[in-house]
């Protein structure tokens, strides 16, 4: 007996694309920080930066002699808050 034709089991190939560009589309806002639409999540922040925080206690950093002032950890010179100048000056 000779077979029957078949239909194809998958998707079009017109309609994977669509797929693809929609998805692509959604990345690129993601990727921007911004929520798709429909989407009742939030994309996910950047983490704020620690340059200005005690890598000990995570207050904000003030040194005293190369220390943090909350909790005595001592702190290099690259997590120091850059010295302020005061206005006028």
């Amino acid at each position: 007996m000779p077979r029957r034709p078949t239909a194809p089991t998958g998707p079009s190939p017109a309609a994977l694309r669509r797929r693809v560009a929609a998805l692509e589309a959604r990345v690129a806002l993601l990727e921007n920080g911004k929520v798709g639409p429909g989407d009742g999540r939030a994309a996910v922040p950047e983490p704020r930066s620690l340059t200005n925080r005690c890598p000990g206690c995570g207050l904000k950093l003030e040194t005293r002699l190369g220390r943090c002032a909350a909790c005595g950890r001592p702190v290099d010179r690259a997590r120091r808050a850059p010295a302020r100048r005061k206005p006028g000056r």
